[in-house]
């Protein structure tokens, strides 16, 4: 009998969210405790403690299992027979104390070279590294770090293995088969490849990590696939029941993982192939909002795709978002990525560029441009400018502010040197660290890392420099000095000012050129700047024109602005139009986010569109959806993502959260259920103009 994925993704959306214990924290914490560490190499010390860590996991498995493996692997409400509270404290702070990589200086939202695991398997992985061990005139800190790596790769395979072993105890023979192939074997078929990458998935969660990447599942499964297809072992409903198998367990994970599909092969051929369409209608079926699908599209992206994609964004699940392989492209390129790696990238995390099991893993940070620009009118507000002289003002205040996060960030990433936080299991399925004898955070990637600067605010300061333009400068309706009062007063007693910038100003997102080429000089400034400066260890910083929900954070550190928005209140959402002010339609939404070059923002980019499902129903609806994906085709925008629920379900689900707990919306870049959101955020998507 078929073991039905809707009762897995039942046990795994009901999940406590927010385990008591995670239990690598404490084996680990264990080993440091129960062992001399002098005199050992930092890489041996951490593949010890691994070890340790994977001997005592459990291998929790229910009868519905096709798939093995999930966040209870290494989290759980109670202890193991014979710890206490207090014995675990002890070891969770040694684990802490020991220290870790954090998000920024590059530990989490990774993406392992799943090509080469599908491909050789960890058995071959381990040889590859057996063989640059074996290499002469290798270092003794290069082959530490070999020993570790191979060290780890080790103890991966034998928890596979006794995970075999608990699924033969329970009965379930094929699973244990297939368990007991993988754990050093290549995978022979489409369910052992789905197998081994769900597992390199679970245990590099387990590790800590977070918002991990499954990259270009419809590429690297796709010779399996066919070769199945082939051999007649499958069709496309037991893929789909697989697929859906994965898709439920990621569920259990309640977080943010990435799957890209589409776009352009390597060589430059189009993408889309049988399992591009089973992973869409996976999503369709399974409406996880952790399932972060992104869909690439390029000129030769067939009508069949568009209507596909289209047909799974308005169920209203807010993915996939769309990315447009005519920006991404170029923009790895201008950077010194070859073609054939560039068009082989994918996302991580929410929207972020990643070249897949080639670099070290991402990291971002927000940068709030409305603050810099209340700070150029707070500096300026005693002179006498003209409009140019002002925005050359702004520029060089960003400039120096820019430089200041960048010395910020250089300085956390420069506290994790990799010789004291070394990275061998992230090593071994990257390239080219083995063939190196180099830690990925030591030279041993074949690229260096991004860093994403995220821009927070673009839209507000467009407005707010087109409303000083217009009604400052040129036509000197307010002074320079009562806009300032005004400001700083935060409209109390200036009413009347404050609607007028509001009103008889031009607005981003409404098709008008006045302020549209602001934000485009704007997106140039800050795409251009950010790519001036690099990582303490040779990366990029990048810019990164998405905010997640830090919009709202953000707001509240920035006063009044010119733009006639009130103090403290959320900015704008990511690189969208600011909510409310995009009064002409989608057309016009359209147009105005077309005008910005994105080519030169290599992080990536949200820009959030919500429509009133109502106008989107049956064919025609399908057909009118597919004219926005074709434009944004065209016009070459770098992203888009789509709301597809209307603010009376949305308001009807605040004041009935029970009834609506299945209600899942677009965030920012990613999806998430609305009644669990707080309630800045749920009125922040609530008050982003339908269309």
């Amino acid at each position: 009998m078929r073991r039905d994925w809707r009762r897995i993704l039942g046990a795994e959306r009901g999940k406590n969210l927010d385990p008591l214990h995670t239990l690598t924290y404490f084996w680990r914490g264990r080993y440091y405790l129960d062992n001399e560490l002098t005199g050992k190499s930092a890489p041996v010390i951490m593949a010890e403690a691994f070890a340790k860590a994977l001997e005592n996991l459990p291998c929790p498995l229910s009868p519905d299992d096709e798939l093995f493996g999930g966040k209870d692997c290494f989290v759980s409400k109670t202890l193991p027979d014979g710890i206490s509270e207090s014995q675990y404290l002890e070891a969770v702070q040694a684990d802490e104390k020991r220290g870790r990589r954090d998000f920024v200086s590059g530990h989490s939202h990774t993406l392992p070279d799943y090509y080469e695991i599908v491909t050789i398997g960890i058995g071959g992985i381990i040889e590859r590294a057996e063989r640059s061990l074996a290499k002469p005139r290798r270092s003794v800190k290069q082959k530490e770090f070999l020993a570790a790596v191979i060290m780890m790769l080790e103890s991966f395979s034998s928890y596979i293995l006794r995970s075999s072993q608990e699924a033969g105890r329970a009965g379930m023979k094929d699973l244990a088969d297939r368990l007991k192939r993988i754990s050093r074997k290549a995978p022979e078929n489409l369910h052992d490849a789905m197998q081994l990458v769900w597992i390199t998935h679970v245990v590099l969660e387990s590790e800590g990590r977070g918002h991990n990447a499954l990259g270009r599942i419809d590429q690297y499964l796709y010779p399996f696939y066919k070769n199945d297809i082939e051999k007649g072992i499958i069709d496309d409903e037991k893929a789909l029941h697989l697929f859906c198998h994965l898709w439920s367990k990621i569920e259990g994970f309640h977080e943010v993982t990435n799957i890209c599909i589409g776009g352009l092969t390597p060589d430059g051929r189009d993408a889309v192939n049988e399992l591009t369409y089973i992973c869409l209608e996976a999503t369709k079926l399974v409406k996880s909002p952790s399932t972060n699908l992104s869909a690439r599209f390029h000129d030769g992206s067939d009508r069949k795709y568009h209507l596909a994609c289209g047909d799974v964004i308005m169920t209203g699940i807010g993915f996939p978002a769309i990315f447009n392989d005519h920006v991404t492209v170029p923009a790895l390129e201008s950077i010194g990525i070859p073609s054939e790696i560039a068009r082989d990238y994918c996302m991580v995390g929410c929207i972020e560029t990643m070249l897949a099991g080639r670099q070290q893993a991402w990291g971002d940070s927000r940068f709030n441009l409305v603050l810099v620009l209340s700070k150029a009118i707070d500096s300026a507000k005693n002179g006498k400018f003209s409009y140019e002289e002002f925005v050359h003002h702004f520029t060089e205040l960003f400039k120096k502010e820019l430089m200041k996060h960048v010395e910020y960030i250089n300085n956390i990433i420069s506290s994790r040197p990799p010789e004291k936080f070394p990275d061998p299991l992230l090593s071994a399925f990257t390239q080219d660290c083995i063939g190196r004898a180099k830690d990925i955070n030591d030279g041993g990637a074949v690229f260096k890392r991004f860093h994403g600067i995220g821009c927070v605010g673009l839209a507000n300061v467009a407005d707010s420099l087109s409303a000083m333009k217009k009604l400052v400068f040129e036509e000197r309706k307010i002074p320079l000095d009562e806009l300032v009062k005004a400001l700083d007063a935060n409209f109390a007693g200036y009413e009347e000012m404050r609607l007028m910038l509001v009103n008889k100003a031009p607005k981003y997102g409404n098709d008008d050129a006045y302020v549209d080429e602001i934000a485009a000089w704007l997106v140039d400034l800050f795409t251009s700047e950010c790519l001036e400066h690099r990582t303490v260890d040779g990366g990029r910083f990048v810019a990164n024109m998405a905010t997640n929900i830090q919009n709202i954070p953000c707001g509240a550190e920035v006063k009044a602005t010119p733009d006639g928005r009130r103090a403290f209140v959320p900015l704008s959402d990511a690189a969208s139009p600011n909510s409310g002010r995009d009064m002409k339609g989608p057309t016009a939404f359209i147009n105005s986010v077309s005008v910005p070059d994105y080519s030169k923002a290599v992080g990536g980019t949200v820009i959030n569109m919500k429509f009133d499902p109502g106008f989107f129903t049956q064919e025609r609806g399908a057909v009118f959806f597919l004219s926005f994906t074709k434009e944004f085709v065209r016009k070459r925008i770098h992203e888009l993502q789509f709301n597809f629920t209307g603010n009376e379900i949305l308001e009807a689900a605040m004041k009935d959260p029970e009834r609506h707990a299945g209600l899942v919306v677009r965030v920012s870049g990613f999806s998430a259920y609305f009644t669990r959101l707080e309630k800045s955020v749920q009125d922040d998507i609530i008050r982003r103009r339908t269309h």
